[in-house]
């Protein structure tokens, strides 16, 4: 009688076959890695590390249809209209593109974020399939960012702001006032991302000094505010950027970057993290996921424990505690109480972005313990 099939021996069948279907050796003139410079410190404690995007290519699959999908969207998408927003507010022609609608209209409050995604998108559509529209879309929107952020004398900003509302926005967001539904950093972090990316994955100079420069101007603007004054503004949303700042200090090797995504680190939330604490109870849940994938990024650059500790008891509260069956978590957008969620079952729970979050959150957190079954799990 053959041995019974373990779980290992059946994940490790299951993966070869996947692999045999849906991935074909690496095609032959795939964009080359290695333009921009590797990452100057390795990731401290990884155990498991990711395949490059240009190491891997899809055959025939649904797995390929969805990829063609995206790239057909990709291609179609207006970089010109995209960048309505940022022209109007640097004060240069918006070249007779019309406006957009929905987030990105020229009266919502945090337009202009929704660039920093379609860099990150093209800039990685180009490196696992060596589409040069996208990379060329990718490149164009980085030349007219960087004339955007040229203007700023004559728009009346700071050197390297670069944003699709007034500075305005920050200044009141730092002295307390409303800023009228805008969450500044959230925008700012989407862009310091996609120009990251199309520096690493195209190699693009222009893109890490228009990057190098907004970052700059980042630190200045955080520099100047007390910690508790930069305690205050971190309770409005600011997406990752702990995490890209962090990031941007490994590509780097650069010091002075860790620094400033340390400013970033929301004590009312790490706090009770690092002691084990469950106190999500009421909070905006995708505020919260990206403050935790900066936590590992943290431990990742500096090794510093207490980051990786708040980022795995995230994970296990979150996932133990405040997660559906389906793998989503929160209810109209928030926390509720631990262990309570079936009580908030409605058709609004289980928000998206927390989903992509939790699944990047837990992608770091595998890396430094690939044999943790519930990890591999969700």
């Amino acid at each position: 009688m053959p041995a019974p099939l373990s779980r290992r021996r059946l994940l490790q069948a299951a993966g070869t076959t996947a692999a045999a279907t849906a991935v074909g050796p690496l095609a032959a003139g795939s964009p080359a890695h290695g333009a921009a410079p590797a990452p100057v410190r390795p990731d401290v404690g990884a155990l498991a590390f990711p395949f490059d995007l240009g190491r891997v290519r899809l055959t025939a699959s649904r797995w390929l249809d969805n990829q063609n999908r995206t790239l057909n969207y990709l291609r179609f998408v207006d970089v010109d209209r995209l960048l309505y927003n940022f022209r109007a507010n640097h004060r240069l022609s918006t070249g007779g593109a019309a406006a957009t609608g929905g987030w990105e209209a020229p009266d919502f409050p945090f337009r202009s974020h929704v660039q920093g995604h379609f860099l990150t998108a093209w800039a990685q559509a180009y490196a696992a399939t060596g589409d040069t529209v996208c990379r060329d879309k990718a490149l164009y929107m980085v030349a007219e960012l960087a004339k955007c952020q040229a203007n700023n004398g004559a728009a009346g900003f700071g050197a390297g702001y670069l944003c699709g509302y007034p500075e305005s926005d920050f200044d009141a967001l730092e002295s307390g006032a409303p800023v009228n539904g805008n969450v500044p950093y959230y925008t700012v972090h989407k862009t310091l991302a996609g120009l990251l990316e199309v520096w690493r994955l195209l190699g693009s100079a222009r893109a890490r000094d228009v990057l190098l420069a907004l970052a700059d101007w980042v630190d200045r603007r955080t520099g100047r505010l007390s910690t508790a004054r930069m305690q205050a503004v971190l309770e409005t949303e600011f997406g990752g950027m702990n995490a890209v700042l962090t990031d941007l200090g490994r590509q780097t090797g650069d010091a002075r970057w860790q620094a400033v995504a340390q400013r970033f680190d929301h004590a009312a939330v790490f706090d009770p993290l690092a002691a084990n604490q469950d106190r999500l109870a009421g909070l905006h849940a995708n505020t919260q996921v990206p403050k935790w994938i900066g936590a590992v990024r943290a431990y990742k650059a500096t090794g510093t424990t207490r980051y990786r500790d708040i980022a795995a008891n995230a994970w296990n509260m979150c996932v133990g505690a405040h997660t559906y069956a389906i793998g989503g978590n929160s209810q109209a957008e928030h926390f509720r109480a631990p262990n309570a969620i079936a009580a908030h079952l409605a058709n609004d729970t289980c928000e998206s972005c927390n989903t992509v979050n939790m699944l990047a959150l837990t992608r770091e957190l595998f890396t430094l313990t690939p044999d943790r079954a519930e990890l591999f799990d969700f």
